[in-house]
C-alpha cells in the first residue's frame, strides 16, 4: 500500500497533469470507439508532458486494460480462427520489425504505409467495390506485417483493422477480435519494460491515476459507436484509416522525401 501511495503521489506532483488526462481521454475514446488509432493520437502529444520512455508503455498499459474489457463485452463474436493465425504470424513477424527499427528510414516506411492506407480507404469507399478477402491465408500475411510494423512502429492496430475491413466484419466482430489481438501480441512487451528499467514508480502511479479515465473512455467511447449498423461501422472505420493514411503520408511530404 506504501509502495501505491508513493507512487500516485510522484505521478500527481506532475505539471500540466489536467493535459495528459485529456489527451489520454480522447486517443483511448477512439481505441474504444473504433477499435484502433490511440497510439497515433496519443504518444506524440504525450511527449510534450513526459518522456517517450513513460508515454509509450503508459498507453499500452491503459489500452491493453480496456482491450480485456471490450473482448469481454463482444467475446461471444470472437473470431477465433483469424485470431489464432494473425497472433502466430504477429509473432514472427517481431524479429523482422526489430530489425526494421534498427535499419530502416521510420518516416519513409510510415508514409508508404500512409499512402497504401490512403488508396485502400479510396477504393473500399467508393459504391460497391465489390471485394472481401475470403481465404484464411490472408490471416498470416497481415499477422506477420502487424507484428513486424507492431513492434517497429507501433502500428498493429493500423493493419489489422485494414485486414478486418477487408474480411468486412461486423463492429462486435472487429472489436472483440482486434482487443484479442492487441492482448496477445503484446503479451511479451510488459516483460521488455521491465527488463530494461522502464517500470517506474511514477509509471505505476500514472498507469493507477488514469485507469479510472481509461474506464470512463471506454463506456463513452463504445456508446458513441453502439447503435451504428455494420454499414455504417464500416464506412467509419475506412474514413478514419483515410485519416490517419493522410496524416502519415503528410509527416513524408512535410519531412522533405
Amino acid at each position: 500500500m506504501d509502495y501505491v501511495l508513493s507512487s500516485l503521489g510522484l505521478a500527481m506532483n506532475v505539471s500540466y497533469l489536467g493535459y495528459i488526462a485529456l489527451i489520454l481521454f480522447v486517443a483511448l475514446l477512439l481505441r474504444a470507439a473504433i477499435g484502433f488509432g490511440d497510439g497515433l493520437v496519443a504518444v506524440p502529444l504525450l511527449t510534450l508532458f513526459i518522456e517517450l520512455r513513460e508515454a509509450v508503455p503508459l498507453l499500452i498499459g491503459l489500452s491493453t486494460t480496456i482491450s480485456f474489457m471490450a473482448l469481454w463485452k463482444d467475446r461471444h463474436y470472437l473470431q477465433a480462427g483469424s485470431l489464432k493465425r494473425t497472433t502466430i504470424a504477429a509473432l514472427l513477424g517481431v524479429p523482422l520489425g526489430v530489425l526494421l527499427l534498427s535499419l530502416g528510414n521510420e518516416q519513409v516506411v510510415k508514409g508508404l504505409l500512409g499512402i497504401l492506407l490512403i488508396s485502400m480507404a479510396c477504393w473500399k469507399l467508393l459504391p460497391n467495390p465489390g471485394f472481401q478477402l475470403k481465404g484464411d491465408g490472408w490471416s498470416y500475411f497481415f499477422g506477420g506485417l502487424a507484428g513486424m510494423l507492431g513492434s517497429a512502429y507501433a502500428l498493429r492496430g493500423i493493419v489489422f483493422t485494414i485486414y478486418g475491413g477487408l474480411r468486412g466484419w461486423s463492429q462486435s466482430q472487429f472489436k472483440s477480435t482486434i482487443s484479442g489481438f492487441y492482448i496477445l501480441s503484446g503479451v511479451l512487451i510488459p516483460v521488455g519494460y521491465v527488463s530494461a528499467g522502464l517500470i517506474t514508480p511514477r509509471l505505476v502511479g500514472f498507469y493507477l491515476l488514469f485507469l479510472p479515465l481509461a474506464a470512463l473512455a471506454t463506456l463513452v467511447g463504445n456508446r458513441l459507436t453502439g447503435s451504428m449498423n455494420a454499414e455504417l461501422f464500416q464506412k467509419v472505420i475506412w474514413l478514419f484509416l483515410l485519416f490517419f493514411g493522410v496524416v502519415l503520408a503528410g509527416r513524408l511530404l512535410l519531412a522533405g522525401f
